[in-house]
């Protein structure tokens, strides 16, 4: 069972325009960071907004709809984002945590 903390932050991806977006937020508000359509612009997003395996990662169904949204497949933006989190190093940090 994961345990939240003031300081971490809810991280919400959504498909748009063949892109997967960004936005991270806390208490105070939130802001989109940017969008990406590859596996190295996600990860510079996800670097650049401090993105920890422990923060409340949580996504849109227009993700699971992403041919609505541009994408060759609906599956294709889940992947990006698996694969960004995998290059990026949050998906180790979130097993790591499991252990």
């Amino acid at each position: 069972m994961q345990h939240y903390t003031q300081d971490d932050k809810f991280v919400f991806f959504n498909a748009v325009d063949a892109a997967v977006q960004l936005t991270v937020g806390n208490g105070a508000g939130h802001a989109v960071v940017g969008a990406a359509d590859t596996v190295d612009a996600l990860v510079e997003l996800l670097l650049r907004a401090d993105v920890r395996a422990t923060d409340r990662i949580m996504f849109s169904s227009d993700m699971d709809f992403a041919s609505e949204e541009g994408f060759a497949t609906d599956n294709a933006a889940h992947e990006l984002l698996e694969a960004a989190l995998e290059a990026s190093g949050l998906t180790q940090q979130a097993d790591d945590l499991l252990v």
